[in-house]
């Protein structure tokens, strides 16, 4: 990678912010509501100060980059090429399953939603050969294809919350007292594996010049913004359904949309929402996409050069394909039925993404320790 090969920042939390509507939307408040009870809606605002902290660490780790530099880079230098290149390996395989992971529970959301009569690999496979496709192009066209949804997405957001107000009950969310702090920690860990995994995200990719790579005052709003908003959907899901039938229900936001009132007047308009949301799967897959074929080429010595084109399958391109027909396969091996899904989604996914969040900063402090950064 090289100084032609750097983005914006502001373009790559766009991107993070409509990516992770996928996630937002299926795991808030449903997976912090088993930890939290009824303080699970404002667990996002507990994460705020380790979701600082951990924003702060990263803006010292990019600042160490030198021109030309994203994390593969950096950890080959920080680690030495033989143990770099295996923890490349090892973020790779963390994406793709991640990766495949997202491809399941997107076609998951597809069946208890819309089509329960459908069946998986449909969705699976089209929406990887979408993120492959995405993946196989430059970053530059997730980028803009971000920029344009995110207006959109967060709008439609919006006014579901809005005509969510009305049919709150807000005995479901408050009062919290301090007896209540215990569990408010807890319903953090949905929001700290969300919003970590999107700043990890970051560090994939080389800066723009325009702005400082340890500049932390836009990246503190960007988490205080996505932290209000995971509070907001939280706030908007509990407060119709109540905290033990939103841990239990598998889509509780696409439940809140079928619900609503204010829809009831517009036909099967939960599937127009549901619809809506294959943008952020397929930002989502290809942003996971593009960071599993940097680490992955960046391994095996063949790193990307700036202006491949799409169809180019020399200087490594090749492993763009591979990558792709991985995240499909796992796609289609995981989660095979519900209970395992929700295992997969719940409990072994978080602790992988805070496990690889907290490699990140790991890595760059080991350079520091041996004087390489």
């Amino acid at each position: 990678m090289n100084h032609s090969d750097s983005f914006p920042q502001r373009q790559l939390r766009s991107l993070c912010t409509a990516a992770l509507l996928s996630p937002i939307l299926r795991l808030i408040p449903g997976s912090a509501a088993p930890l939290a009870g009824r303080a699970a809606w404002a667990g996002p605002l507990a994460a705020l100060p380790l979701l600082l902290a951990y924003g702060w660490l990263l803006g010292r780790v990019r600042r160490d980059m030198l021109p030309g530099e994203a994390l593969p880079e950096l950890c080959l230098r920080a680690l030495g090429k033989p143990l770099g290149r295996l923890i490349l390996l090892g973020l790779s395989a963390w994406l793709l399953l991640y990766g495949g992971f997202v491809l399941r529970s997107g076609a998951e959301r597809f069946l208890v939603t819309v089509y329960p009569r459908a069946t998986a690999p449909f969705f699976v496979v089209s929406m990887g050969l979408l993120g492959l496709l995405a993946a196989l192009g430059p970053l530059q066209s997730l980028l803009r294809a971000a920029r344009m949804a995110v207006p959109v997405l967060l709008g439609v957001l919006l006014l579901i919350l809005l005509a969510a107000l009305g049919s709150l009950d807000k005995t479901e969310l408050l009062p919290l007292t301090m007896s209540d702090a215990g569990a408010l920690l807890r319903g953090a860990f949905p929001a700290l594996d969300l919003l970590t995994f999107g700043l990890a995200a970051f560090c994939f990719f080389r800066p723009g010049g325009e702005e400082a790579p340890g500049l932390f005052g836009r990246t503190a709003l960007w988490i205080g913004e996505m932290a209000l908003l995971l509070t907001a959907v939280g706030a908007a899901v509990q407060g119709r359904f109540g905290a033990a039938l939103s841990a239990r229900l598998s889509a509780p936001f696409f439940a809140l949309v079928r619900n609503l009132v204010f829809f009831r007047s517009l036909e099967r308009m939960e599937a127009l929402v549901v619809g809506l949301w294959i943008v952020p799967d397929y930002l989502l897959t290809g942003l996971v996409l593009h960071g599993a074929q940097r680490c992955l080429r960046q391994a095996v010595g063949l790193p990307p050069k700036p202006g491949e084109r799409r169809l180019e399958l020399s200087g490594g391109r090749w492993l763009i394909g591979l990558c792709g027909a991985i995240v499909i396969c796992l796609g289609l091996l995981l989660g095979p039925d519900p209970a395992s899904l929700q295992l997969w989604s719940r409990a072994i996914i978080p602790l992988l993404n805070l496990f690889a969040a907290a490699l990140i900063p790991a890595i760059w402090l080991i350079g520091r320790l041996q004087k390489k950064l």
